[in-house]
């Protein structure tokens, strides 16, 4: 029988056809996450118990509870291990386009025992486990937004060497001066959890302040206090610009800031609304960092020919003022110690992570 043999250059080409079928096929899904609050948990003792990133809203935080509630008490400490396996989880989830914050919360009450004979060869030692991770909580970037990492450790009866497990809790923490938590009692740790569910909550929304006011004639000079003063000479907490005409919006150029931070910058557009303009100032906070209310805003005006500011009496702080909380995407692990050390603390442990579950829904998600 007569063989019919393909020249080589057909057949190159078909395999070359083939290839870049196939690669089609198998093209990296590019599409962000859904937006929203994603939580993942690692449990650790002798083994790992994770449970992966997923959104977390009031419809699911019941399975997140379920998890913490199954997991069990072993011998083993392979924290190290723990808290760089909740990285990895981190580095290679698919993200949100509004990521605004990525944080690992960890929870201890021992040493680190054998973490490094779970690296496969990577590592010798405890502590090049230990620096290993810390290396990456201090430099790996997330979506562009650089990790923070909280420890939290109640030192077990266990614990001899105390001078290593605090520096674990300052290794394992990407603020050692702010997001280090030695407490007494397991206790304390339940307020901890809790005030950190607050804290990562508060980080991911944004409090904006919109003000609506008649539009202006060029370089008027404007003035919003939110100090209830009666002269505009006597506010510590005002925003200060120029106002001009950019099109058909007005602008506040030339902006500052009295007392207050914001993430609108120096120049804010208006959205028109006919002969109005509302200014939109993006997560409005005072220098202690608390949202800034709007009860007392005030509006004051000084034409470029003046040198004296004038009260606007058609601006009111009820009919003219707005505040909106702009939530973004975050992205969580928790880290929790399931050592047979615990004894009868871990129900408090267990108790103290599905409050941290619960608040972290409950302020995120509770509009």
């Amino acid at each position: 029988m007569k063989r019919h043999l393909l020249p080589l250059a057909a057949i190159v080409l078909a395999l070359t056809v083939s290839t870049l079928t196939s690669c089609r096929k198998q093209k990296e899904d590019r599409t962000p996450a859904q937006e929203g609050l994603y939580l993942g948990i690692v449990g650790f003792n002798s083994e790992l118990y994770t449970m992966p990133l997923g959104l977390l809203n009031q419809s699911t935080k019941r399975v997140f509870s379920s998890f913490v509630d199954d997991l069990t008490m072993q011998d083993g400490t392979i924290l190290y291990h723990a808290v760089n396996t909740g990285l990895n989880s981190l580095a290679t989830a698919k993200l949100p386009a509004n990521l605004i914050n990525v944080s690992v919360v960890t929870f201890t009450d021992g040493l680190d025992q054998g973490s490094y004979v779970l690296s496969e060869g990577t590592f010798n030692s405890g502590v090049e486990y230990l620096n290993a991770v810390s290396n990456r909580i201090s430099s790996e970037v997330i979506g562009g937004i650089n990790i923070s990492a909280y420890s939290i450790g109640v030192r077990g009866a266990d614990v001899a060497d105390v001078a290593a497990f605090q520096n674990n809790l300052r290794k394992l923490s990407s603020n050692p001066s702010q997001n280090v938590y030695e407490l007494n009692n397991m206790g304390d740790a339940s307020n901890k959890f809790a005030e950190i569910a607050r804290q990562l909550s508060s980080q991911s929304t944004y409090h904006n302040v919109s003000l609506k006011m008649s539009a202006q004639n060029p370089n008027t000079k404007i003035r919003f206090t939110f100090d209830n003063v009666g002269s505009p000479s006597l506010s510590q907490c005002y925003i200060e610009g120029t106002y001009v005409r950019n099109g058909e919006n007005g602008q506040l150029t030339d902006v500052t800031y009295q007392g207050l931070q914001s993430l609108s910058g120096s120049t804010v557009t208006a959205t028109s609304q006919g002969s109005f303009d509302v200014f939109t100032f993006r997560n409005l906070i005072n220098m202690q960092g608390v949202n800034m209310g709007t009860e007392y805003v005030k509006l004051w005006t000084k034409p470029s020919q003046s040198t004296i500011w004038t009260p606007n009496s058609e601006f009111s702080s009820t009919g003219n003022s707005q505040t909106v909380n702009e939530h973004k995407s975050a992205m969580i692990v928790l880290v929790l110690d399931c050592s047979s050390s615990l004894g009868s603390d871990f129900l408090t442990v267990k108790a103290a992570a599905n409050a941290f579950i619960e608040n972290l829904s409950t302020h995120y998600n509770g509009r």
